[in-house]
């Protein structure tokens, strides 16, 4: 593992977690306590993880020093938050960055993983595509000039556009196979397959080439549903860090409103999202 720098997110936010503290159990649920998680969602896709992470950081190691230096009447000052309420955020925060790594993570391992899928389904594919044709030859061979039977082989074989149009054909000819062999017994058909070297056995192993056709391309895109459910949370955790994140910094600019001494957080990355509050000159009180 590679040694991080000082100013790495992670690195930074260990630190901070730490001074905080671990939040209270249940703290988070309550304050998402009513919070729809579509909504949380929704808000989370305006974003990247790593935009929230950037000004997260900043923003609340300002809002930590700040704290441990501000007078009484200052923190006083400052409704809408607190040292515990900081501590939800930063350790929220946290968990979304590391949760947001292994994402990618597992992304790259997927991509190596989903390319071999790939290539085992295309190289099964391909073999099936041979097994079918052969097993089409050979059945209408078996057929041999009855017009009824091999009209019977070439309706059944169908294409190889898709893995499912290959894995009926392959189902087919086998299911045709088996109708063949159940002949009476002096039907020249029987005869026909015997010298053909067309079996029970073989229908069967046709049925293993249209499954082994079926499960490889199903794994080839198994992981789609997985992964955009993975998204899916991550834009909810991102949502949240809004959520917090949007307390924070609001807390923060009205405070600096009854006393500028009182920092205002700016956001930077995630600046979009936060309107910041217009003051409006009241010259008519002045005046007064």
């Amino acid at each position: 593992m590679p040694i991080q720098s000082s100013d790495d997110p992670i690195h930074t936010l260990d630190i901070l977690a730490a001074k905080v503290g671990a939040p209270q159990a249940g703290l988070l649920d309550a304050l998402l306590a009513g919070t729809d998680n579509e909504q949380l969602t929704d808000k989370g896709r305006e974003i990247a993880t790593s935009r929230l992470v950037v000004d997260g950081v900043r923003l609340y190691q300002e809002a930590y020093n700040f704290w441990q230096g501000a007078t009484d009447p200052q923190k006083k000052c400052l409704k809408g938050f607190s040292l515990p309420l900081l501590g939800v955020a930063v350790h929220q925060l946290l968990a979304l960055h590391v949760r947001a790594q292994k994402m990618a993570d597992d992304t790259t391992d997927e991509g190596k993983s989903r390319a071999k899928r790939a290539t085992e389904a295309s190289r099964t594919a391909s073999h099936a595509v041979a097994v079918r044709d052969q097993a089409a030859s050979a059945l209408r061979d078996a057929a041999g000039l009855d017009p009824a039977l091999r009209a019977e082989v070439d309706e059944t074989v169908g294409t190889a556009d898709t893995p499912d149009t290959l894995a009926r054909g392959l189902d087919g000819l086998a299911n045709v196979l088996d109708a063949w062999l159940k002949a009476p017994p002096a039907s020249p058909i029987l005869a026909r397959l015997t010298l053909a070297s067309l079996d029970a056995a073989y229908a069967e192993e046709l049925r293993a080439a249209a499954n082994a056709v079926r499960t490889t391309a199903a794994n080839a895109g198994e992981r789609q549903a997985a992964k955009a459910a993975a998204q899916a949370g991550l834009d909810r955790e991102d949502g949240v860090a809004i959520l917090l994140l949007g307390q924070i910094v609001r807390a923060f600019e009205a405070a600096h409103d009854l006393d500028p001494t009182i920092p205002r957080l700016l956001p930077n990355s995630t600046r979009r999202l936060f309107s910041r509050r217009t003051k409006k000159k009241e010259t008519g009180a002045a005046e007064a």
